[in-house]
């Protein structure tokens, strides 16, 4: 039995909790909560913000650790990294690598050096005196997630509205602003060992359409609908890889799609945080989670695929404001076209209004044989699901999106 901490304990950790449990081993679960999701079900739990190398650091040792990792989140991979190299425990990324990959000047300027296409881009501060392109802007922090001070502006003037809104998710005191592409988003997930990249799945990552809520996904859809670039996808993904010099563990890069082709928005060497522990075993067999596990703990095996035709979409689905009085998902776990489900609310709970992914109501994998049954069996799962008010069901339907 070994003791594994994980970072995070929120809805995008649960399933690495359970596994790492039914596979004999304990986990300690750390984050800023008193109470969380997760630390109900782990053996242990820690009170460390994930962003805090010294705490997470402070429970490790606390805890005697075995291994640290987590799943479904971006920054949490950098403290991970650092704890795990203090401590002589194993993991796939150095420090200085993990922080390539978190913070996006770094992570940019990589893009830069090895000619990797990347959307045109300036680090400004506040004070800043003019943006060397044209807008539309996208100012984001340089260190957060979620896609939390994100927006997309029309006029430098609103730039420099916007950027001490973005710098309270960030602890840095630059901000990234890129030239806005017009785009349809795919993500690669996949697995590296020994050097070999093995790309596992391509879904388009579907967002709301608004600017408001520019980034903040509402499914994604398997298989992508971008087949010509699939070469091109692949071809950047071994690029990347090679830059970074990624040689081992998960990875799950996101790319733009649009007039000028194939650009690189930003990469993560993490599961993906749209249940690509469940949907990727689905569709290829390999069970990615658990070699996840079985990597910090050092255990080596070869990569085996067993590709099927199966489709499914995850929908990381919204609500309307509102106060919850109840929620019905029972029968929604009956069907058999369902391969999981959850909700992020309580009865009871107020749901204000969308700014980023954080407010996300739930998510629900739903599969089909092929794209016309697939799109049936979404229209009958949002006719199920209900999240209500007093006077009416909040959900925010989805579908089968870009068919």
């Amino acid at each position: 039995m070994k003791k594994i901490m994980i970072l995070g304990a929120g809805s995008c950790q649960l399933n690495a909790i359970r596994r790492i449990k039914s596979l004999g081993h304990q986990v300690v679960a750390s984050d800023y909560l008193k109470s969380s999701l997760g630390k109900e079900i782990a053996d242990y739990a820690v009170l460390a913000d994930t962003f805090s190398y010294e705490d997470t650091l402070r429970g490790a040792k606390e805890h005697q650790v075995d291994a640290v990792m987590t799943t479904g989140t971006d920054q949490p991979v950098l403290t991970a990294a650092k704890v795990s190299e203090e401590m002589g425990l194993i993991s796939s990324l150095s420090s200085h690598q993990a922080l390539c990959v978190t913070n996006k000047k770094l992570m940019k300027k990589i893009f830069v050096k090895n000619n990797l296409p990347t959307v045109e881009h300036v680090f400004l501060k506040v004070g800043f005196k003019d943006i060397p392109f044209e807008p539309p802007y996208v100012i984001k922090p340089l260190d957060s997630q979620g896609q939390r001070g994100i927006y997309k502006l029309d006029s430098v003037e609103e730039v420099r509205e916007h950027i001490s809104k973005t710098l309270l998710f960030s602890r840095e005191e630059e901000v990234l602003v890129e030239k806005y592409y017009k785009n349809k988003e795919v993500t690669v997930s996949g697995w590296v060992q020994d050097g070999n990249v093995t790309i596992l799945t391509m879904t388009d990552r579907v967002t709301f359409s608004s600017d408001e809520h520019i980034g903040v996904c509402i499914s994604h859809e398997y298989p992508t609908i971008h087949q010509k670039y699939v070469e091109a996808l692949k071809t950047c993904t071994y690029k990347i890889c090679d830059a970074f010099e990624i040689t081992n563990g998960p990875i799950y890069f996101q790319y733009l799609i649009g007039d000028e082709g194939v650009m690189v928005n930003e990469i993560a060497c993490r599961i993906g945080g749209a249940y690509e522990d469940l949907t990727i075993p689905y569709v290829t067999g390999f069970d990615i989670l658990k070699r996840q596990i079985d990597e910090v703990l050092g255990h080596r095996y070869p990569v085996e695929i067993s590709r099927n035709n199966q489709v499914f979409s995850t929908q990381l689905f919204f609500c309307r404001s509102g106060k919850i009085t109840d929620i019905n998902i029972d029968s929604l776990k009956e069907l058999p076209f369902i391969m999981d489900i959850g909700v992020n609310y309580k009865v009871g709970d107020i749901i204000s209004k969308t700014e980023n992914a954080s407010q996300r109501a739930g998510y629900m994998i739903v599969t089909g044989d092929d794209e016309e049954s697939l799109a049936i069996n979404i229209i009958k799962a949002y006719d199920y699901l209900e999240i209500m008010d007093e006077e009416r069901n909040l959900v925010i339907k989805g579908k089968r999106y870009y068919r």
